[in-house]
């Protein structure tokens, strides 16, 4: 699994990296590689809200079969299951668009921890040497910490930058040197550096706001997206697991925000509010009044059209000539000839 999300902060880096070079500003960088991210998820978020609202739109019938087999479950989920699959409704979809968001959110978190190897795709080889060349300085060096050694690495980069044989030791090109130059300028928000954990602040620090933040905008879209799709907030039921999920969410992205660095917490901000957004848009044109207007202008569509196909061929039927029977003794050889 590490290898994977490995790998998604490798790709996801090219994208973050293209990003800071229009705007050479972090905080702003990781706001368009959130949109991007957003809008390739925009087909899987709206099929979650036509699966959404699409259960919200049977509940009548559900309830049928729920009093019909309410004491058989294995016959009551067998004929859900046949419901939903009748209506092209799948009850997990909004399991699936949950947990998506989470996959991705580890190859940010991989981008942002990694970020010589995985956002500027400096060789490994040499940033092992950087790294090992920043541990050996005196004061500078015991801030070198080995699981996000990287990102210890680009905090004290300005203030090594500069020795004489700081080249010589790390074997980094020019081209490697120019991009961490660009790239060490543009961490700060509001003089907060996003590459400081909240953690190592404390907890009545200033950096507690991306915690707080991210539970808050988290909570509050999963609630209000719920609302909007007739859905009360319960453990029972079939949206159970998106339920669950609602309750998981926002503590698990406070936890994360508290315990990575700020970018991280700041990328989940953006997510949220951006995901809200588009849950907003998508909800005007799928929502289970919409569905169901949709649903019976088609099937009067269907009708009238039916009515149409029967009235042209009533038409066609009366417009053709009624056949004549022959008069009985005539033959197409004439008159018969009378016997002499």
């Amino acid at each position: 699994m590490y290898g994977i999300f490995e790998f998604l902060g490798y790709l996801f880096g090219y994208l973050l990296w293209f990003a800071y070079g229009l705007v050479r500003n972090f905080a702003v960088a990781i706001l368009i590689f959130t949109v991007v991210l957003r809008a390739l998820q925009f087909p899987l978020q709206i099929k979650s809200q036509k699966s959404m609202a699409g259960t919200m739109r049977l509940q009548k019938k559900q309830q049928e079969l729920q009093e019909k087999y309410g004491r058989d479950r294995d016959k009551l989920n067998e004929e859900l299951a046949k419901l939903y699959e009748k209506e092209n409704i799948s009850p997990t979809a909004g399991c699936t668009t949950t947990l998506v968001p989470m996959l991705l959110l580890f190859g940010v978190y991989y981008a942002i921890r990694n970020p010589l190897t995985n956002t500027l795709h400096i060789a490994k080889t040499s940033v092992e040497a950087a790294l090992s060349y920043a541990k050996g300085l005196p004061v500078v060096g015991s801030n070198i910490e080995g699981y996000y050694g990287q990102i210890s690495f680009m905090s004290i980069y300005s203030d090594i930058k500069n020795n004489a044989d700081f080249l010589a030791h790390t074997g980094l090109s020019s081209a490697d040197i120019d991009k961490l130059d660009m790239f060490s300028s543009g961490f700060k928000l509001f003089g907060l550096n996003l590459l400081d954990m909240p953690s190592s602040h404390g907890f009545w620090s200033v950096f507690i706001l991306f915690p707080v933040l991210c539970f808050v905008t988290s909570f509050a879209t999963s609630l209000i997206s719920m609302k909007m799709n007739g859905q009360s907030l319960s453990l029972k039921g079939q949206q159970g697991c998106m339920n669950s999920m609602f309750l998981l969410m926002p503590l698990m992205s406070a936890w994360i925000a508290y315990s990575v660095p700020a970018a991280i917490g700041l990328y989940w901000i953006y997510s949220s509010i951006i995901g809200f957004v588009t849950t907003v848009i998508i909800h005007k044109f799928y929502n289970a009044q919409a569905l169901t207007a949709k649903e019976e202008a088609a099937r009067i569509s269907y009708l009238e059209e039916a009515e149409l196909n029967v009235q042209k061929v009533e038409r066609k039927a009366a417009s053709k000539p009624a056949l004549t029977k022959k008069p009985q003794g005539s033959s197409s050889g004439g008159k018969k000839k009378k016997k002499k």
